[in-house]
Formats: structure tokens, C-alpha cells, sequence
């Protein structure tokens, strides 16, 4: 396949350290993978979750993860342009929580993801326990329509993640939840926040990325335009695996530019390679 963002266009703004629960390696070493497969731009978006429940609640250690990033922004520099993100779990009634979290600390971006609604991880046993005899998919578009609405984040994750096990667990979902996705693709519209292309479906055996080719086309057909691309690594070697799928289903749907940020403010790819450091009232991470 012909590189459709080559490097350094190319961007991996969805990746997971050991720093969260569930991911593994250094930000040394997906910064060393990411230079040698030829990706120009990175950022590091762990874990953040506010229900106790849920097993990376409090793992997250601010300062250690803005030096690593920070190291590496100069220990890379120019070879690789290393943002510091934020994949927080949104669940509606710790918006508050979440508002506070991202005004006390600086990122350059922020993702906004749905794994769980109503403290349940999302297609889990008793997830659909709880919703037999309806649509399950209705609930997790309903709680990324709120995501938007919120207007906490500057990127909406992984959208469609709910086929991971759904697709095993029920099929396809049905014509209400597909109004609801409507809804919530209205909502990351009217919001400004940019639509995640992750790659990982691909690998979860979904069969596409997250969201798939017609969500991407219904998407730009409501007005939008605004995109980022992820891998969802959680171990170096997964660093840029599925973005060359996420690439052409963004083109092929007529989005031809992924975004970039520095101080949770967007620019469109090929974006400027100089490595700034981000900035949010509130904070400042450490060593700038």
C-alpha cells in the first residue's frame, strides 16, 4: 500500500506506557519504534479514570509521566515531534471531577473515551445483564453523545469500541442505536472535537478501525472534518499498527488531514515540527 501520510506526517496520538495500568515499556522505547517505522508524530495518552471501580482509578501519576514526555520531547527532537495527551474515562457523573483534573494540569491534548456506562465496563456480562431483551449498543452511543456534549476533551476516542465485544456478544447493532450514533457524531460536530481514527479495531478483530468507513462517511456528510489518528498502543511493538487502515478509511471518506496539538489548541497535518510545550491555565508540567 502507498504511504497516504508519509513520514514524518504520519501521527500515533493514542499510546499507553507502563505508566498505565495496563500498559507496558518506556517512553524511550515507543519513542526509538516510533523512529524506526517512520512516524513523525506521537503523543502519549494515559490512562485516567475516576471510578473507584475501575482498575486503573489512581494509578496515574502526573509528574512523572509530564517528565518522561517532556525528556523526550528534547531527548527526540528533531527526528520526532512527542505530545503530551490524556485518555480520560468518561462516565457522566464525575464531569465535575474531570473539569477540575484538566483545569490543575497542562496537556496538549485530551481524549474523552466511553468504556463504561453506569460503572459497568461496557458489552461485560453484566453490562448486557442488565440491558437483555434492548439494544446494548443504544446506552454506549448515548454516553459518547454526552462525552461531546460535555465539551471536556479535544478528541473523542475510539468511537464504535463497543463492537470489540459486542459483535460476539449480540451482532451488529440495530436501528435505534444507530439513531443514537447519529446523535452523538451530531454532538462531536457541534463541540469542535476532533473524531478518533483508531487503529485498533483492526487488531480486535472488528474489522476496521474505530469508527468504520460508514461512520467516517456520515461523519464528514454532517460537516465534519476534524480528525485525529491512534494505535491505541499498549506495548511498544504496537506502536502505528492499524494506522495505515485508519489513513485510507480517512480518505476514502474525503477527510484527507489528521490534526496535531500543542497546548490543546489543533492544526491540521503536516503540521510545524517545532516542539513547543504545552501550555493550559492552571499548570505547568514540571522542567519547562
Amino acid at each position: 500500500m502507498t504511504d497516504l501520510f508519509p513520514a514524518p506526517h504520519r501521527c500515533d496520538l493514542h499510546i499507553h506506557t507502563a505508566l498505565s495500568h495496563d500498559g507496558s515499556g518506556s517512553v524511550d522505547e515507543y519513542c526509538r519504534r516510533a523512529i524506526d517505522i517512520g512516524i513523525g508524530t506521537i503523543g502519549f495518552s494515559e490512562h485516567v479514570d475516576f471510578d473507584p471501580g475501575d482498575p486503573g482509578y489512581g494509578r496515574f501519576q502526573y509528574d512523572v509521566a509530564a517528565e518522561a514526555v517532556m525528556n523526550a520531547r528534547d531527548r527526540y527532537a528533531p527526528d520526532l515531534r512527542v505530545l503530551f495527551g490524556v485518555e480520560v474515562d468518561y462516565q457522566e457523573w464525575f464531569e465535575d471531577e474531570i473539569a477540575a483534573f484538566l483545569e490543575r494540569h497542562a496537556f496538549d491534548y485530551a481524549i474523552g473515551s466511553v468504556h463504561a456506562v453506569g460503572g459497568l465496563a461496557v458489552m461485560d456480562a453484566r453490562y448486557l445483564a442488565e440491558r437483555r431483551g434492548g439494544d446494548p449498543y443504544v446506552d454506549y452511543y448515548d454516553a459518547v453523545r454526552r462525552s461531546a456534549e460535555s465539551r471536556l476533551f479535544d478528541v473523542i476516542g475510539h468511537v464504535g469500541y463497543a463492537l470489540r465485544r459486542g459483535l460476539r456478544a449480540v451482532g451488529h447493532p440495530g436501528g435505534r442505536a444507530m439513531d443514537m450514533e447519529r446523535l452523538a457524531l451530531t454532538a462531536i460536530v457541534r463541540s469542535g472535537a476532533c473524531l478518533e481514527v483508531n487503529g485498533a479495531g483492526v487488531r480486535h478483530g472488528v474489522g476496521s478501525p474505530y469508527p468504520s468507513l460508514r461512520t467516517l462517511r456520515l461523519y464528514r456528510k454532517m460537516g465534519g472534518c476534524r480528525v485525529t489518528t491512534g494505535s491505541d498502543a499498549h506495548r511498544p511493538d504496537d506502536i502505528g499498527l492499524g494506522l495505515r487502515d485508519a489513513e485510507e478509511a480517512l480518505m476514502r471518506a474525503g477527510l484527507s488531514a489528521a490534526t496535531v496539538f500543542r497546548g490543546r489548541v489543533g492544526s491540521s497535518a503536516p503540521a510545524d515540527t517545532t516542539m513547543g510545550s504545552p501550555h493550559v491555565a492552571g499548570s505547568q508540567p514540571p522542567g519547562l
